[in-house]
């Protein structure tokens, strides 16, 4: 019976490291990301407000206002929000972002031609997503996915946080 429940411990505990080893891949892989993307030079075609931006394939604006624009792709849904009162390489909203450090599961910064690229990944309590944000200076954007679409999405909000131009 010790037997039993020795071997049955043993899986548990293998799982267990799986999932960590898991979580902490994705988080690497999106920093990675994240910060080979901030030299992107995606062209900004979509206008909304005063500013342009890339729109990537698929996606499509549901809502704006003066800093916000509200984006989806497929289910998700994505925040840019931008203040153009921020330089490119301001750190306001990287501050904010990490303030809130109870939920913070990891963070970083790159600078890059004057420009603050930064990204913060928080757990969301009671469910099995994840908070991500990526920006440059004074813009943002932010959305809530699932682990293994981290990386995927940050590229895709990096490459529409770069191309940020203000009217």
């Amino acid at each position: 019976m010790k037997i039993i429940h020795s071997i049955i411990f043993f899986i548990l505990v293998l799982i267990l490291a799986g999932c960590n080893t898991t979580i902490d891949k994705e988080k690497e892989q999106t920093a990675k990301v994240v910060e080979n993307t901030l030299s992107s030079n995606e062209e900004a075609k979509e206008e909304a407000g005063n500013i342009q931006f890339h729109l990537p394939f698929g996606a499509k604006i549901e809502k704006e206002s003066p800093n916000n624009i509200i984006i989806s792709k497929s289910s998700d849904t994505f925040i840019l929000f931008t203040n153009p009162q921020e330089d490119k390489d301001s750190e306001l909203l990287y501050k904010m972002a990490i303030s809130d450090d109870e939920n913070l599961l990891k963070h970083g910064s790159f600078n890059e031609d004057d420009r603050l690229g930064y990204y913060a990944i928080k757990k969301l309590p009671d469910t099995e997503k994840y908070e991500l944000m990526v920006g440059v200076g004074g813009t943002k954007v932010t959305t809530q996915a699932e682990l293994k679409d981290l990386a995927d999405h940050a590229e895709m909000m990096m490459k529409m946080a770069t191309s940020v131009k203000h009217k």
